[in-house]
C-alpha cells in the first residue's frame, strides 16, 4: 500500500481524478497529476530534487506506488499548497504537522501567497477570520504590524521559523514559504505573552537543485515591485539560496502615504537530504515610508464611527511631510537538526536581530461636537491632533534567543511516547530617544488638510532617552502518550522565570524599575482518531502576558500609565485559558482537508487605552476580563485534479468581565462574523492542447462584520467586504499574472484605535506581474 503522502497509480484513475479524455489525453492528464502532486513525500525529506529514485530510508519504490520524495518540480502546486492539514510547521517543540496539533491553525500555503500576489504579512493575514489589526496601541502610538487574534492582543507574538521576530514594523513576505497562526492560548509552546495566539512565517531555504526566478509587478498606486529567488546547488547536500526583493509604492487611495521597501536574504543549507541538517540565515529588510494614522472618527448620537463613512473623501490623509517610517532589521538564524538514532532526534535554534527605527507621525484627533455639526453640514472645521500632535522616535534595539530541544520516540509497556523536552532563552533590549517637535503648526482642517511643513523639524534631547528590556528563561516538556492506536494524551509543561526593566532619563532619580515572574504555562489534551483520516480532539492551554514584554513595541513617557514595571507594585501578568473541541478531516485521498471546532478563551487582568494611547486599565491595577467563544470551520486542497478550494469561517462572540464600567459590554475588535474564500482552476484541459501551457483562473471573497472598537462600546466600525479575482498563463520558463482587488470598490478600513482614527483601505485596484523561472 502506499503511504499516506503518496500517490498511488490508482488514486490517478479515481473517480475524483479521472480525466475525460482518452489516449494521449489521458496519459498527459497523468503525467500532469505526478507533476501537481510532486514533493508530497518531502515534507520530512526536506527539499529533495531529482535524487537517485531511493527514498530516505534507502528503499527502492515499488512497481505500485511512485515514491515522490525523490522529485520537486518548481512551479507546481504540492501536498502543502492545497491541503494545509499536511502542512509542515518546522517548529521543533510542536507536533510535526497541523493534522497532528489539537488546536486550530489556518496557513496561508504558498500557493495563495503566490495567486493572490500577498507582499506583506498583513495582506497574507486577511485570509486568516478572527484576525483584526489595531493601529498606534500604546503611549506614543507606534504603528506597523499590531494584530489580534480571536480578540487577543498578539502585538508582540509574530514569530518566524518558530523564533520571535523582534519589532514593530511592516513585514514582507519575499523571504516566506507560508504563514500559520496557532490560535488560542500558547503560553506551553513560546512561552511569556501569546494570551491570543501566534503568528508564524516559514523562511525560504536552500534546497538540492538548481532553479531561477524573476519576477516584476506593476499596480494602482503607483507601485512597482521587483523579487527574485535563485537557488544554486554547490555540492552532493549543500545548496545556497538568495532571494531579493524592492517595492515602491504609492499606497493607492490614500494621499501622501509611501511604503518603500528593499530586501535581500540569503539562506545556506548543509547535509541537504541527510540525517543531519545544518541552515545558516541572513535577512535584511530595509523600509522608507510614510505612516498613516488614517482619518478621525466622528460621534454622532453618542456613537462613534469613520468620518470616511459620512462623506469624507477617502483618500485624505493627515500625514505631514515632516513624518517618516524608515527602519533597517537585520536578521540572523541557525537552525540545526540532527537524527541521532532511529528513536532520538536533537535541535538547536538560534536567532540574533538587530533592529532600527527613526519614526514620525501625525494623530488625527476625533470630531466631536461643534466640529461634528460643521461637517456634517458641509463645513470644514478645525481639526485637533490627538495624542500630543503625534509621536516621534529614534529607536534602536536587539534581541537574541536559543532554543535546545530533544525528542524521543520510545516504547514503556503498551505505551508508545513522543516526548519532546528542552530550554528556550530569549533577551531583547530597546533603546528609544523620543523627539521634540519645533514649529509644529496644529492649525489642520478636515477637509483638504496640507501636507507641506517645511520649517518643521524635529530635535533628539538626551531627556527623551527611554530604555527597556526583558528575559526569559522557559523550559519545557512535552510527551504524547499512545494509549491505543487510536487513542492519545498529549500534554506540555512549561516553566518560565521572566524579567523586564525600564529606564527614563525624564523620571532618572526614580532609577531602574523592575519586574519578575516565574510561571507554569500548561496544556493537556485528548486525541482519538477514528480512522486514518478522520480525528476529534479536546484541549486545555494556559498562557500568561506579564508586563513589558512588548519593548519593541511601546516604550511609554510615563510609567503610571504604560505596559512597563513599576517598583514596589505586584503587576499581575495577563492570564488567558483555552478549552477547545474539535475535528480534522481529510478526503479525496488527503487532497481535501476539513477542521471544525468550538472554543472559548477566558481572560483576566486584560488591559485597554484611551483616545491618546494610554494604559487606562491592567497592569497598575486589578484590569478587566474577557470571555470570548466562537467557532472556526475551514476547507481546503483540492476538489478535483484542476479545482482547488481554501475556504475559513469563523464565528467569534465575546463579553468584557471583571469591570466596574464596562461588565457585560460587547469585547472590543471583535467582529461575529468572518469568512475568506478563494477557488482556482486551471483551464488547460479544457482550453488548450498539450504543450500549450498552463491557464488558471481564481477569485474570492473576504468579509468582516462590524464590531466595536472600544470596551466602552461607544466606537463603531463598520463592515469590510472584498471580492478579488485572478487570471494566469504559464508558457515554459515564462508566466504572466492580472489580479484585480476589491472589485465592488467598497470602503474598507484595515484598522481602527479607540474612539481616535480608523485607516482606510485602497478602493479597486489592478496589478499585474510577469516573469521567468529555470
Amino acid at each position: 500500500m502506499p503511504q499516506e503522502n503518496d500517490f498511488s497509480l490508482s488514486s490517478l484513475s479515481g473517480p475524483s481524478f479521472r480525466s475525460s479524455r482518452e489516449g494521449s489525453g489521458q496519459k498527459w492528464s497523468a503525467l500532469v497529476m505526478l507533476a501537481l502532486g510532486a514533493g508530497l513525500g518531502v515534507a520530512e525529506a526536506g527539499e529533495a530534487e531529482a535524487q537517485d529514485g531511493t527514498d530516505t530510508a534507502g528503499t527502492t519504490a515499488t512497481d505500485s506506488t511512485i515514491n515522490l520524495s525523490a522529485v520537486r518540480v518548481h512551479g507546481q502546486a504540492d501536498v502543502e499548497g492545497s491541503n494545509t492539514n499536511n502542512t509542515s510547521l518546522d517548529i521543533g517543540r510542536m507536533p510535526g504537522t497541523v493534522r497532528d496539533t489539537p488546536q486550530t491553525i489556518s496557513v496561508v500555503p504558498k500557493d495563495l501567497i503566490i495567486q493572490q500576489r500577498l507582499f506583506t504579512l498583513d495582506q497574507a493575514l486577511a485570509n486568516v477570520p478572527g484576525i483584526t489589526m489595531s493601529t498606534g496601541e500604546g503611549n506614543g502610538g507606534l504603528n506597523g504590524d499590531q494584530f489580534r487574534i480571536r480578540g487577543q492582543q498578539a502585538r508582540g507574538d509574530i514569530y518566524e521559523d518558530g523564533l520571535r521576530d523582534f519589532g514593530t514594523y511592516v513585514r514582507d513576505t519575499f523571504n516566506t514559504e507560508s504563514v500559520e497562526v496557532i490560535k488560542g492560548p500558547s503560553g506551553e509552546y513560546f512561552g511569556a505573552g501569546n494570551v491570543g495566539g501566534v503568528i508564524n512565517q516559514t523562511l525560504k531555504k536552500a534546497h538540492l537543485g538548481n532553479h531561477y526566478d524573476l519576477d516584476q509587478t506593476f499596480a494602482s498606486g503607483m507601485q512597482y515591485r521587483g523579487t527574485a529567488d535563485v537557488n544554486y546547488q554547490l555540492g552532493k547536500h549543500t545548496a545556497l539560496r538568495v532571494n531579493g526583493m524592492y517595492n515602491k509604492q504609492d499606497v493607492a487611495d490614500r494621499d501622501n502615504i509611501r511604503t518603500d521597501r528593499y530586501g535581500v536574504a540569503a539562506d545556506l543549507g548543509f547535509g541537504i537530504g541527510t540525517k543531519t541538517t545544518y541552515h545558516l540565515n541572513y535577512q535584511w529588510l530595509g523600509s522608507r515610508g510614510t505612516p498613516d494614522y488614517g482619518v478621525p472618527m466622528i460621534q454622532i448620537g453618542g456613537i462613534y464611527s469613520p468620518i470616511t463613512s459620512h462623506g469624507l473623501a477617502r483618500d485624505t490623509s493627515y500625514a505631514r511631510s515632516f513624518n517618516m517610517d524608515n527602519s533597517n532589521i537585520h536578521m540572523v538564524t541557525s537552525k540545526f537538526s540532527s537524527q541521532i538514532a532511529n528513536w532520538l532526534t536533537f535541535n538547536n535554534d538560534t536567532r540574533f536581530t538587530h533592529y532600527h527605527r527613526d519614526y514620525s507621525a501625525s494623530n488625527p484627533n476625533a470630531c466631536t461636537g461643534s466640529c461634528a455639526t460643521s461637517f456634517l453640514a458641509g463645513g470644514n472645521p478645525a481639526l485637533a491632533y490627538g495624542a500630543g500632535g503625534g509621536a516621534a522616535y529614534n529607536q534602536d534595539g536587539w534581541g537574541i534567543q536559543n532554543v535546545m530541544m530533544a525528542r524521543a520516540k520510545f516504547n514503556t509497556g503498551f505505551l508508545r511516547h513522543d516526548i519532546s523536552a528542552g530550554v528556550d532563552i530569549n533577551y531583547t533590549k530597546d533603546d528609544r530617544i523620543m523627539g521634540t517637535y519645533v514649529n509644529r503648526m496644529n492649525d489642520q482642517t478636515i477637509r483638504n488638510p496640507y501636507y507641506s511643513a517645511p520649517n518643521t523639524y524635529i530635535t533628539w534631547p538626551s531627556s527623551g532617552h527611554r530604555t527597556a528590556d526583558f528575559r526569559d528563561l522557559g523550559l519545557f516538556l512535552a510527551d504524547k502518550i499512545h494509549i491505543t492506536k487510536r487513542l492519545s494524551l498529549f500534554g506540555t509543561f512549561r516553566w518560565d522565570n521572566y524579567e523586564s526593566t525600564y529606564w527614563s532619563a525624564a523620571a532618572s532619580a526614580a532609577g531602574t524599575q523592575s519586574q519578575s515572574s516565574s510561571k507554569f504555562s500548561p496544556s493537556a489534551s485528548l486525541m482519538y482518531d477514528v480512522d486514518d483520516n478522520k480525528s476529534v480532539y479536546f484541549t486545555f492551554s494556559r498562557s500568561y502576558k506579564p508586563v513589558g514584554t512588548d519593548v519593541a513595541s511601546e516604550v511609554t513617557t510615563q510609567s503610571s500609565i504604560g505596559d512597563v514595571p513599576v517598583n514596589g507594585r505586584n503587576l499581575k501578568p495577563q492570564r488567558s485559558d483555552l478549552f477547545e473541541v474539535g475535528t480534522k478531516m481529510d478526503f479525496l485521498n488527503k487532497h481535501l482537508g476539513m477542521t471544525a471546532a468550538l472554543y472559548q478563551i477566558e481572560q483576566n487582568n486584560s488591559y485597554t487605552y484611551d483616545e491618546s494611547g494610554n494604559v487606562i486599565t491592567g497592569f497598575q491595577d486589578a484590569g478587566t476580563g474577557r470571555e470570548i467563544r466562537g467557532a472556526e470551520l475551514s476547507l481546503t486542497g483540492k476538489i478535483t485534479k484542476d479545482w482547488e478550494i481554501y475556504g475559513a469561517y469563523s464565528y467569534m462572540g465575546g463579553k468584557v468581565t471583571n469591570s466596574s464600567t464596562t461588565a457585560g459590554k460587547q469585547a472590543p475588535q471583535l467582529p461575529h462574523n468572518n469568512f475568506s474564500v478563494w477557488t482556482s482552476y486551471n483551464l488547460s484541459p479544457l482550453l488548450l492542447k498539450p504543450g500549450q501551457g498552463k491557464l488558471s483562473v481564481g477569485g474570492g471573497a473576504q468579509y468582516s462584520s462590524g464590531y466595536w472598537a472600544n470596551e466602552a462600546n461607544t466606537a463603531r466600525m463598520p463592515y469590510n467586504f472584498s471580492l478579488n479575482t485572478m487570471i494566469s498563463y504559464q508558457y515554459g520558463r515564462y508566466h504572466v499574472q492580472f489580479n484585480a482587488n476589491n472589485l465592488s470598490d467598497h470602503l474598507n478600513y484595515a484598522s481602527a484605535f479607540n474612539t481616535g482614527r480608523a485607516v482606510p483601505q485602497s478602493g479597486r485596484t489592478f496589478m499585474g506581474n510577469f516573469g521567468v523561472g529555470f
